[in-house]
């Protein structure tokens, strides 16, 4: 009894096959059994002729594989020939490398952004919008060229021959044996086989750069004015304030026409005009005037006033605080006794 384990290495993932032929005495050669199914057909080698039936010998040992030869061009199809006997399937031979994946497919074009709409007229800030929908992927890339098929491993060295035993009686059928190795001799070259299938689609391209962002439409035109809400109810009269405090009356008028003039208690609750081309100086005496006593004096010419009062103290708004100016011809003030000597000016002053 002996045991023949034949193991093929590919590229591709290891495949392990295993013949197991446990061979006993020779017996005579027996009717041909009914063929068995047909086992799935492998590369179509070389048909070689047609020799006689030898009896089956031993397997020979597995050669060595040798070195793939390049591929060469594919010639043109020949014309399919006459189809001949079935010859024994040989082994199969080793896987061939896969071949390189095709070029990427080139990435489809990113598609046009579309128009800015025209702004619309400008309202009230609203609620800020949720997230407008990501726009849709650009095409896929074409699919690349499948890589070209590896070679087909050269077949093995057929054992040889085992010599013709001597003719038996015809014993029952037996399960019909292993199939024999190819015979050394080369046939002729078959027709080529059909192309195989496409390869895997190749990777996806990764996806263009996201077009540049179009330009802003114009600003479209400011809606219209809407119209004026109505006026609301007037509010109800606020209590009426408590009565001020009764002024003085103007009393009379003193008309001073030169350049410098002191006022006197007799001006009191008086208009003192003063009208001259030149400038005017107007003195606040001491020791004359109570507190709450008043004076009011108007310029009526283009000679600017000058209040002063060397032994006094006076406080205005006035540029010169202590002392302010009447602003122009036809402005008015009115000095105010405070206390004792103590002087406000108010009025049209400078």
């Amino acid at each position: 009894m002996t045991e023949t384990i034949i193991v093929i290495e590919s590229t591709t993932p290891q495949v392990g096959l295993t013949f197991s032929n446990d061979q006993g005495p020779q017996g005579g050669q027996g009717p041909t059994g009914a063929t068995g199914p047909a086992g799935p057909t492998g590369p179509i080698g070389g048909t070689g002729a047609t020799g006689p039936t030898g009896a089956t010998g031993s397997t020979g040992a597995t050669g060595n594989t040798g070195a793939t030869g390049a591929t060469g061009p594919t010639g043109d199809t020949g014309p399919t020939g006459a189809t001949g006997p079935t010859g024994p399937t040989g082994s199969t031979g080793p896987t061939g490398p896969q071949g390189l994946t095709g070029p990427t497919g080139a990435t489809g074009n990113t598609g046009a952004t579309g128009a800015t709409g025209a702004t619309g007229p400008t309202g009230p800030t609203g609620n800020t919008g949720a997230t407008g929908a990501t726009g849709s992927t650009g095409a896929t890339g074409a699919t690349g060229a499948t890589g070209p098929t590896g070679p087909t491993g050269s077949t093995g060295l057929t054992g040889a021959t085992g010599p013709t035993g001597p003719t038996g009686s015809t014993g029952p059928t037996g399960p019909t044996g292993a199939t024999g190795a190819a015979s050394t001799v080369p046939g002729p070259t078959g027709p080529t086989g059909a192309t195989g299938p496409t390869g895997p689609t190749g990777a996806t391209g990764a996806q263009g750069p996201t077009g540049p962002t179009g330009a802003t439409g114009a600003t479209g035109a400011t809606g219209a004015t809407g119209p004026t809400g109505p006026t609301g109810a007037t509010g109800a009269t606020g209590p009426t304030g408590p009565t001020g405090a009764t002024g003085s009356n103007l009393v009379g008028f003193n008309t001073q026409t030169g350049t410098t003039y002191t006022l006197a208690i007799g001006d009191k609750d008086d208009l003192v005009t003063l009208n001259n081309a030149s400038a005017i100086t107007v003195t606040i005496p001491p020791s004359v005037f109570s507190a709450t006593d008043q004076v009011h004096v108007a310029q009526y010419g283009a000679g600017q006033v000058t209040f002063t009062g060397p032994s006094v103290t006076i406080v205005s708004a006035g540029a010169a605080t202590a002392a302010p100016k009447l602003r122009a011809n036809k402005s008015a003030a009115t000095v105010i006794c405070t206390s004792s000597n103590n002087f406000l000016i108010v009025g049209d002053i400078a």
